[in-house]
């Protein structure tokens, strides 16, 4: 490799830093904020809080689009028997959003189990943040 060419490499090397440097990534809290607020929509900021969470890794998909693997643990704030029961007391109320009491009582069944007030389940997921001219979104696909 001669000189020119070395100087080339090194000056494409110095200029990609560059522009990646000026593309910052959202820190660890900006995520676990945009998370815990998607997660905790729909009422279920009444069910259970986001516990631990933690950024394993993550990836520029492209210049606007950043992949994160995280792991965190939901802790129940109440029972699925309390669930149940404010359910059949007021089965339209609006601690469960727009799904419906019905639909809410099976999905809550069918993905915790039976779960008690402190119970924490460890969850795993990957993300998608999209960089928009406002700042990053969680992209909720």
């Amino acid at each position: 490799m001669n000189t020119v060419s070395f100087f080339k490499a090194l000056a494409i090397i110095c200029i990609t830093g560059l522009l990646i440097a000026c593309s910052p990534l959202p820190d660890d809290s900006e995520i676990e904020n945009l998370f815990s607020r998607h997660k905790l929509s729909n009422g279920f900021d009444d069910l259970f809080v986001v516990r631990d969470f933690k950024k394993i890794n993550g990836f520029h998909q492209s210049d606007n689009v950043y992949i994160v693997d995280i792991e965190y643990d939901l802790e129940f704030k109440k029972s699925l028997t309390d669930v149940l029961q404010e359910i059949s007391e007021d089965p339209v109320g609006p601690q469960y959003g727009v799904f419906g009491s019905k639909f809410i009582a099976y999905t809550i069944k069918s993905n915790f189990g039976n779960f008690s007030v402190g119970d924490r389940i460890p969850q795993q997921e990957k993300i998608t943040l999209i960089k928009t001219e406002q700042g990053w979104l969680l992209n909720p696909a």
